[in-house]
């Protein structure tokens, strides 16, 4: 089964240099972030590096910086839908919220314009009311930030819209929206029934596991030494490898898991599959959300939960990206990926979707 030779000279690992991390999927227009998943499932929010970047070097000023999201589903009857967040990692501050949203106007003071009334979600998140998001759209071309006022009235926060329309835009088109009426800012003659339904989502059987005894028989212990030699030639082979790990799969087979690197503040692992009776081999892990070719099972920060079978690796604790495998028995396949180019204070939970399948 083992077959390195194939691997050698063309597939490429999954250690990525910075500027790589970001999928195709993940758009930025000025200060907007938006991505849309295999299913055509779109969010954008108010954040993006080149927001970041300016809110960092400069004075943000008193006022809080809410975050405003965008989300709408695929098909001819899914609405868009407006929230927004005052958290920090995912934590709300102490005190009342917000109650209404604005499109903010430049003038001596704080002018803003019609009050749209938000909806309490949970502490620290709001949903504009349905009823009330074309017309928040179609006011927000006329300004490039939006407010958020306390119930009596004062001022509560800031937010740039900098970019919200050619994110609206670019959803638009990636749900074949242009032309028809159910589209934001692109909107046509051509009825809500032209617009595609959601694709279907892949389904996965996946395969769980338990925790193995680290002992291997000789020949696959010397065979895995000997592909670890090749494909991660800057880990030191004759020092105790702290990554080395081993799982008894549902199928009968083994997942093993070797250090590939000689840095221990970013680790990463090569990931094999072992076959009783036929040997063991690194199977390629596909990459979907980027219709990228396969790469090799060598990733970083990487680990496998055999409770729930599915192979996690990220390359950042607060921005970056996390990816997500599951092995079926026979190949790997990607169960989700999630994207967040920029560092400020959005956790795991709301990165951006790129990709996502229905593991069972």
């Amino acid at each position: 089964m083992l077959a390195l030779a194939a691997f050698g000279g063309s597939a490429r690992a999954e250690d990525s240099p910075p500027g790589q991390w970001t999928a195709p999927e993940v758009n930025e227009f000025s200060d907007w972030s938006v991505a849309c998943d295999n299913a055509r499932d779109c969010t954008a929010l108010s954040v993006s590096r080149e927001y970041v970047a300016r809110v960092t070097a400069h004075d943000p000023g008193d006022y809080a910086m809410p975050k405003l999201w965008v989300k709408r589903r695929a098909g001819p009857r899914e609405p868009a839908r407006v929230f927004v967040d005052t958290t920090v990692w995912g934590e709300a501050g102490v005190g009342p919220g917000p109650a209404t949203l604005h499109v903010y106007y430049d003038c001596d003071g704080d002018c803003t314009g019609r009050a749209y009334r938000l909806i309490p979600i949970e502490r620290g998140r709001y949903e504009l009311a349905p009823a009330e998001v074309a017309a928040f759209m179609a006011e927000s071309v006329a300004s490039r930030r939006a407010a958020t006022r306390f119930a009596d009235g004062t001022m509560h926060g800031i937010i740039s819209t900098s970019g919200l329309t050619a994110a609206m835009r670019y959803i638009d088109e990636r749900q074949q929206r242009r032309g028809t009426v159910t589209a934001i800012f692109a909107k046509g003659p051509r009825p809500a029934r032209t617009v595609p339904p959601e694709p279907s989502r892949p389904r996965l059987t996946v395969v769980r596991g338990e925790e193995s005894a680290l002992d291997m028989p000789v020949g696959i212990a010397v065979g895995v030494l000997a592909s670890r030699a090749q494909l991660c030639p800057v880990a030191d082979l004759a020092a105790r490898d702290p990554l080395y790990a081993r799982y008894r799969l549902a199928t009968g087979q083994f997942l093993i898991a070797v250090g590939c690197s000689d840095n221990r503040h970013a680790p990463r692992r090569l990931w094999l599959i072992e076959t009783p009776g036929q040997g063991f081999a690194p199977f390629l892990l596909p990459r979907p959300e980027q219709g990228r070719p396969a790469e090799m099972p060598i990733l970083p920060n990487s680990d496998f939960d055999p409770d729930s079978g599915l192979l996690t690796a990220y390359s950042d604790g607060k921005c970056g990206w996390r990816r997500r495998w599951a092995w079926t028995g026979r190949v790997f396949d990607m169960v989700d990926a999630v994207e967040m180019p920029s560092c400020y204070g959005i956790p795991l939970h709301q990165w951006l979707q790129t990709y996502r399948a229905i593991p069972g």
